[in-house]
């Protein structure tokens, strides 16, 4: 608590009139015998890097609903810097935070803060490597190759954030996300020219990379500008404003459109005639082998996704004997359904293709998917307080995914809540009209997605109000993504597919495609597969449709090594399980096990192990 002026003159003087310094004014040092001044020192450093790097990137900001007057400054106006010169820059600036962070107080090595500057420190370390390559985009847990792909970018990052975070409470809000709208052009013109110079140094996305990502382009353009989403729901929120504070709904409504027909649709059709130039001389190669120092650049992804020292060979041999393995289980589960003949994949595909397993998407179907989808919330819930130990249950809204998202990405994604309390966790699911989703399929989504997997991950993460705000911002894929497909094992355990043995087999395909995904980005980038034997991989090893196996491997060619942390972080903490029932035998306590894994939040998985140590070596020193 900040102590008002007059109180704030006044407290050495109240200290010495007691019965002594330290007995007054409380110890000099913290609970791990840190002295509180280097405390304070190492703490400035977390802050002043927190700070930092959300200068780097007001978006972030808005994301995670950080109010402007507590930062005291701005940010909801403008958009990130995505120039060459903010690339150099940010990595300079980054190299520069290494430095402080590596050069704080030796302190004791068990304790708290120790655990968040070896968190930070990790992070810059890897983040500082890849920056060294001289291309590619990176954040605080985010490292992709390519200035823009078909995933990402200010093309659709910006639409994104004005419609899912900005806020839209006020007058000032409303100027705010004009300005913002105005900025768009700008943004998309810096990624433009960090593609063309990147061309220029060999460093150019795949051409069926560019393909996609030129039509997402003109696809997000040729929808009527009066409906389009960055009006719509624009207009709809202006139109609760008060008038007399401000302008006219209508007004903010024009100014809206105007900005969208006269600036921001021409700065797409600009760039997607200049990523359609592109194409002529772009690889056909898939993998990362066609740029320079490829090789040793995924290696680096991999450690930044996985765990340092990993060896691509190793995950590949890896990958394709859990894929038999997972095989044989799914065999023997349909097996036991009277269900033979064919391949496990074509077995998977027929389950998927029947008309009672996945009807049309329509009007009258989608209300029913989405009470499906909420329904297995409300199960999972119900059985949390044996998955997980005094876990919290927050409101997870179920809804569908925003109209130009459905566009762009397949699937379901989840969108934590916002620290302002504004906005709650999110899971969005698409359901667009070439979208499908096998009923036998949808258990395992909400597990993964919601509870017990990324919303409460999230849920406990943000509970964790101790923690510095730079830990807040650091994501760990291998940690977030390990957990949610670990959460996947603890519904199976947790008998959630008891009365549902289709839903079993949904699972098992789950955990099958996470093992596959593993040999394909394997595959690509460190082996020469091409994008056809990808794609005719995952659809012959999976059962899934072809056309969502091809936007899978687009994905792996400009996100590479992501995907392997999926398995790989399941992988881990499965290890770490099995080493903590051999040694506690039956004083195991699985709930107990899976809170010490999320109450530590987003870290490498060796510190995991490190916590998960610690705690049964208390329960067997008690």
């Amino acid at each position: 608590m900040t102590l008002p002026e007059p109180l704030a003159r006044l407290r050495p003087i109240l200290c010495l009139l007691g019965l002594g310094l330290l007995a007054s004014c409380g110890p000099a040092v913290n609970e791990d015998g840190i002295a509180r001044r280097t405390v304070r020192d190492i703490n400035s450093v977390f802050d002043d890097t927190a700070r930092a790097e959300l200068a780097l990137s007001p978006e972030t900001a808005t994301r995670l609903g950080l109010e402007e007057d507590a930062l005291r400054q701005t940010f909801n106006d403008v958009l990130d810097d995505r120039s060459q010169a903010r690339f150099e820059r940010t990595r300079l600036l980054r190299i520069e935070l290494l430095n402080r962070l590596s050069s704080t107080p030796d302190i004791p090595q068990d304790s708290q803060l120790a655990r968040h500057l070896e968190i930070a420190r990790e992070q810059y370390e890897a983040l500082t490597e890849l920056e060294a390559y001289g291309f590619g985009r990176y954040g605080l847990g985010v490292a992709r190759p390519y200035a823009v792909d078909q995933l990402s970018g200010a093309w659709v990052d910006v639409p994104d954030l004005l419609i899912s975070s900005q806020p839209l409470r006020s007058h000032k809000d409303a100027e705010d996300y004009l300005d913002r709208l105005a900025a768009l052009p700008d943004a998309i013109a810096d990624e433009k020219r960090r593609l063309l110079s990147d061309a220029d140094s060999g460093i150019l996305p795949p051409r069926r990379v560019l393909e996609a990502l030129e039509r997402q382009l003109r696809t997000f353009v040729s929808q009527p500008v009066q409906t389009h989403p960055l009006i719509q729901t624009f207009g709809n929120v202006v139109g609760g404003l008060d008038p007399s504070k401000g302008r006219p709904a209508n007004e903010y409504r024009q100014a809206a459109a105007r900005l969208m027909l006269d600036e921001v649709i021409p700065a797409y059709l600009d760039f997607a005639d200049t990523v359609h130039r592109l194409q002529l001389g772009a690889p056909v190669t898939a993998g990362l082998s066609a740029l320079p120092d490829g090789e040793d650049y995924y290696l680096d992804l991999l450690a930044f996704y996985t765990r340092s020292d990993i060896d691509p060979d190793f995950l590949h041999e890896e990958g394709l004997q859990a894929v038999a393995q997972i095989e044989a289980e799914i065999d023997a589960q349909f097996e036991a359904l009277g269900f033979s003949g064919g391949t496990v994949a074509q077995r998977l595909a027929y389950l998927a293709e029947l008309p009672e397993e996945t009807p049309a998407l329509t009007a009258e179907t989608r209300p029913v998917l989405l009470k499906r989808l909420r329904a297995l919330v409300a199960k999972a819930n119900d059985a949390l307080p044996e998955i997980v130990k005094d876990a919290p249950q927050a409101s997870l809204v179920v809804t569908r995914m925003p109209a130009f998202e459905e566009a762009t990405f397949a699937g379901a994604s989840y969108v934590a809540a916002t620290a302002d309390g504004s906005s709650p966790g999110l899971f969005q699911i698409n359901l667009g009209d070439d979208e499908t989703w096998p009923a036998f399929t949808l258990p395992t989504l909400v597990y993964h997605e919601g509870v017990p997997g990324h919303h409460l991950e999230s849920t406990i993460t943000a509970q964790q109000t101790r923690n510095p705000l730079l830990r807040q911002m650091i994501w760990d894929a291998s940690y977030g993504e390990g957990w949610a497909t670990y959460a996947e094992d603890l519904a199976d355990s947790a008998g959630l597919y008891g009365d549902d043995p289709l839903g079993r087999i949904g699972y098992l395909q789950s955990i099958l495609f996470r093992a596959a995904r593993l040999v394909v980005d394997t595959g690509l980038h460190a082996r020469g597969w091409s994008y056809d034997r990808a794609v005719d991989y995952l659809v012959e090893t999976t059962g899934q449709p072809r056309r969502a196996m091809e936007e899978e491997v687009l994905r792996y060619m400009v996100w590479p090594g992501q995907a392997a942390s999926y398995f790989t972080g399941r992988r881990r903490i499965l290890d770490i399980r099995t080493r903590a029932e051999a040694i506690l035998g039956e004083r195991f306590d699985e709930a107990a096990f899976n809170a010490v894994i999320l109450a530590g939040g987003p870290r490498p998985l060796h510190l995991v192990e490190a916590d998960v140590e610690a705690w049964y070596g208390e329960l067997l020193s008690d």
